[in-house]
């Protein structure tokens, strides 16, 4: 049962976005979530503090042995791998490995696309949308001021019947998100940045599972299934 006192709701509502609820809290949560638009304003706030922190560690290079000893704990296929393996045979892993790749490759391709880009093709940002709950990359939101926004899927999201994906913005500091329409799970979706209500840096860009039709109250009642802010990519 969802607590009433504020403070531990609030509580509540930040364990969420980080992704550290128990699966039958994170549960009961999202059902609430969907109904309270209280409840909602806290997600949002707690995006709002926690979303940033992300990006104050510094990357860090890794020691000259560790790929040496990344292979030498790999399984052999006829071997059963011991449980402090497993964790490198999860095809979510992988996938999660691939989706960083594929982040990476995008950012080495807006350089490569726009070598000379100068402040009249408007500044351009690019976000990471994770799930909140394990922290999978799923999307990548590319967007130049004055042009089009570019939604790419890294994998193929699994809708059920009868509901859809609705892309959402919320720049830092507005009071709701903005939708920006319904869209397809399995291909790149293009938006003129002229229907978004601002572009700029720490700007929140997210997922959620509505109705088929959309959200019928204009902000969103279904869960948040993938969740990024932007930032602007230093170009030559």
């Amino acid at each position: 049962m969802m607590p009433t006192d504020p403070a531990e709701r609030s509580a509540m509502a930040a364990e969420y976005v980080m992704g550290s609820l128990p699966a039958d809290e994170h549960a009961q949560f999202e059902q609430a979530l969907a109904r309270e638009f209280e409840l909602q304003r806290e997600v949002y706030y707690w995006q709002d503090k926690l979303l940033p922190l992300t990006r104050l560690l510094a990357p860090q290079e890794p020691a000259a042995d560790v790929w040496t000893r990344i292979e030498r704990s790999l399984p052999v296929a006829s071997q059963r791998p011991s449980p402090r393996q497993r964790w490198w045979s999860d095809i979510g892993v992988w996938r999660f490995g691939a989706a960083v790749a594929a982040a990476l490759a995008l950012a080495l391709a807006l350089k490569l696309m726009w070598p000379g880009a100068t402040p009249q093709m408007g500044e351009r940002y690019f976000a990471v949308l994770q799930s909140p709950d394990k922290q999978e990359a799923g999307w990548i939101v590319e967007a130049a001021a004055g042009g089009k926004l570019r939604l790419i899927p890294l994998t193929t999201a699994r809708v059920a019947e009868g509901k859809s994906l609705q892309f959402w913005t919320k720049p830092k500091n507005a009071a709701a998100p903005t939708s920006l329409g319904l869209v397809p799970p399995d291909r790149v979706t293009e938006i003129d940045t002229a229907r978004l209500p601002a572009l700029e840096r720490e700007q929140l860009f997210e997922l959620t599972l509505e109705p088929q039709s959309g959200s019928p109250i204009g902000r969103p009642t279904g869960p948040i299934l993938f969740v990024g802010r932007t930032a602007a990519p230093q170009l030559p």
